[in-house]
């Protein structure tokens, strides 16, 4: 099976940010380890958006970009009892809905030993 790549930008409020990078790093950053050792994640990343397009007013932007092995290793993920435990609080901290996009690479370039 073909690799996913799952960006997703969660639009959380801003006067909450620090509190949301808290609890990402206490509940699912240890997830992210899990799955990266069992090979099930290629990549994970967390980007704190000093620009976004998407972002309104009182918004501060995530990019949550994820590697899949494949498909499955995405919906093993979400299914996991520990993240849906982790989503339901991490959704309070979002005004408004994630934006969210996945699918396989068409093209990619990449640095010499990147």
């Amino acid at each position: 099976m073909a690799r996913e790549y799952t960006t997703i930008v969660l639009h959380i409020a801003a006067d909450r940010a620090p509190e949301f990078e808290a609890l990402f790093e206490r509940d699912e950053l240890k997830r992210w380890d899990d799955y990266t050792k069992r090979g099930r994640f290629v990549e994970a990343r967390l980007i704190k958006c000093d620009h976004s397009g998407l972002q309104n007013e009182g918004v501060q932007d995530y990019v949550l970009q994820v590697i899949t092995t494949d498909e499955n290793a995405h919906h093993e993920h979400d299914a996991d009892p520990g993240f849906e435990a982790y989503n339901k609080k991490a959704d309070e901290f979002q005004p408004e809905e994630p934006t969210v996009m996945f699918g396989k690479v068409v093209f990619e370039r990449k640095a010499s030993g990147a």
